[in-house]
């Protein structure tokens, strides 16, 4: 018996080796030449697929803000210390946008944006209103479009509806982002978009003279009821008169339009090539149910015509990279652009000096008027050009630019010389001031820039700004004559030397020969440093103004009797920006 146990243990402890290691606490160990079997397939779980989770709507969604804040300072900006034209403010801007990715083809976007002042609504002076109560809101629509993509199986896009425009270093065609409200544009861009070569063709609504049956009202064309405005002085020593808004009242339908194009031969190296067209409507004046009197038989008048401005423009540039950067050491950018077209208006021709006039009646009033026997069409022909050089080494970029934009010697004769600035983005350029566009105007300036990596950049400019056509008005950022605020010669008075006893028309006629060239000299000085999502930005300028403006503030054409020393010769500009996108 005790035999018979003996010989049945050594038979399981032979049949059965690896189950008696099973719940042993060692591991396994298995000789590197054995290869491990693999278990039957009978005996692995079956694992079904699990389904694709249903396509929802916030797929290909997208959304962002951004909330801006500035208080800006201007001092003495008419270099008269008579006049108190100290300006002081805080500016904020507010966006939101929305994006949805239908297909990768298919995109619209919308950005909400409120813009306005510290203040300037009706605050809670009382404790019973609160800082938006009863007040005129400054909230609308920057941008709302859809995009389509790749159509017909081509780089070839099209977007249509509200939305921002940016061409080269937005010279003539700009976001106008730096303020408070910038700019959009409503109408249709076709885009060709490929590696060596982009061009956009694209055509938008400025202005619309017609109302629409449900309540829709535009802000142009004939009306019965005009908004008006305050026209004062510049240099604020009369009183101001309401007047109505003439642009508005008069402008009908009109179109911005252009051709952009872009050859990129090389990461080294773009040309642009362009072609802008402004066409503005000019509608007759109808306060009543009458047409003024003159507009039909006035040939000066450009009521019922077109303003067509055309420009013609080449960009070259190796500023190919994101934010205007270069893959070399010297960087650069030259743009030269002119223009033609006609104003509307059929004036008397310069050359009829003994100017031949005839009497004729005008049908609406039956009275009599005077025309010239002879006339021609005023017509642009200004051009403009710019350039920009800088040389970095490691974080230090050292530039210099020269810009000039034509003036015009004679603004009574049947050719407007003075450039069109159109839809730009002048900050950059000019000067921080923003006291010049490029309009009758030379600028000189060198700059200097230090990029960190931890402590922001820092920029320092030089400009020195003056007049193209001494004979021209100054112009303001928005390409507006600043009449009174410098010396000009309307009719390019040649040879009269002998004194002006007048402030307004003759006044602003001065011989050639008592005329300043220099505008000012500007020194702007600027840091900015990110943190996380925030950019923290200042700047300070200071402005010496020139013999034109000075020649003016302390005119000594006017009779000596009224001559007063008034001239103050430096103007500040200082603002302090926070900006937080997320």
């Amino acid at each position: 018996m005790r035999r018979s146990l003996i010989l049945i243990l050594m038979f399981l402890a032979i049949s059965y080796p690896v189950t008696a290691q099973t719940n042993s606490p060692e591991p396994n160990v298995t000789s590197p030449t054995t290869p491990i079997p693999n278990p039957s397939p009978s005996l692995q779980p079956v694992q079904e697929p699990k389904p694709n989770p249903a396509p929802t709507w916030s797929d290909g969604f997208s959304a962002g803000a951004l909330v801006r804040i500035r208080p800006e300072m201007k001092y003495n900006f008419d270099f008269n210390r008579n006049t108190n034209d100290n300006v002081d403010f805080t500016g904020q801007k507010i966006q939101f946008f929305v994006q949805k990715e239908f297909t990768k083809d298919v995109i619209a976007k919308v950005t909400f944006q409120d813009s306005r002042l510290w203040g300037a609504e009706r605050g809670s002076l009382t404790g019973l209103s609160t800082a938006n109560d009863a007040t005129r809101q400054s909230t609308d629509v920057r941008e709302a479009f859809v995009e389509i993509k790749n159509n017909f199986g081509l780089p070839l896009h099209v977007q249509a509806g509200r939305q921002i425009l940016r061409y080269g270093d937005e010279r003539l065609v700009g976001s106008l982002d730096w303020t408070n409200v910038g700019r959009s544009f409503d109408g249709l861009r076709f885009k060709w978009e490929d590696k060596f070569f982009s061009s956009h063709l694209f055509v938008t609504s400025v202005s619309e003279r017609h109302s629409e049956i449900a309540g829709n009202t535009t802000n142009f064309g004939v009306k019965s009821q005009y908004n008006t405005y305050l026209d004062c002085p510049y240099n604020g020593t009369k009183v101001c008169t309401a007047k109505i808004d003439a642009q508005r009242q008069e402008l009908g339908d009109s179109y911005f339009t252009g051709f952009y194009n872009t050859l990129k031969p090389s990461d080294y190296f773009h040309i642009d090539l362009y072609y802008l067209g402004l066409q503005k409507e000019y509608l007759r004046t109808n306060n009543s149910l009458v047409l003024t009197t003159g507009e039909v038989g006035n040939p000066n008048t450009r009521a019922g015509r077109w303003d067509v401005l055309h420009t013609y423009g080449i960009r070259v540039t190796n500023k190919t990279q994101a934010n205007k950067k270069a893959l070399q050491a010297i960087d650069y950018s030259f743009e030269y652009a002119t223009q033609t077209g006609t104003t509307g208006r059929n004036i008397s021709p310069k050359w009829d000096t003994f100017q031949t006039n005839v009497s004729l009646v005008d049908p609406l009033t039956n009275t009599m008027y005077q025309q010239n026997f002879y006339r021609e069409k005023e017509r642009y022909k200004t051009f403009a050009f710019g350039a920009d050089i800088g040389y970095t080494i490691s974080k230090l970029r050292m530039g210099v630019a020269y810009d000039v934009g034509s003036g015009d010697p004679n603004r009574t004769d049947g050719s407007i010389a003075s450039f069109q600035n159109l839809f730009h983005t002048n900050h950059l350029f000019y000067g921080m001031a923003d006291q010049v566009s490029w309009v009758n105007m030379k600028s000189k300036s060198v700059n200097l820039s230090y990029a960190t990596e931890s402590y922001g950049t820092f920029r320092i400019d030089y400009f020195a700004i003056e007049k193209h056509k001494l004979q021209d008005s100054w112009y303001d950022i928005a390409g507006v004559a600043k009449s009174g605020a410098s010396t000009e010669s309307i009719s390019n008075n040649q040879y009269d030397v002998s004194q002006v006893l007048t402030e307004n028309g003759t006044g602003n006629n001065r011989p050639v020969s008592m005329l300043g060239r220099s505008l000012f000299r500007e020194v702007d000085v600027k840091y900015n440093l990110p943190y996380k999502n925030i950019l923290l930005e200042c700047g300070y300028s200071m402005i010496f103004a020139g013999d034109a403006i000075q020649n003016k503030v302390n005119d000594r054409t006017v009779n000596a009797n009224l001559y007063t020393n008034q001239f103050s010769k430096t103007a500040q500009f200082a603002y302090l920006m926070v900006t937080a996108q997320f």
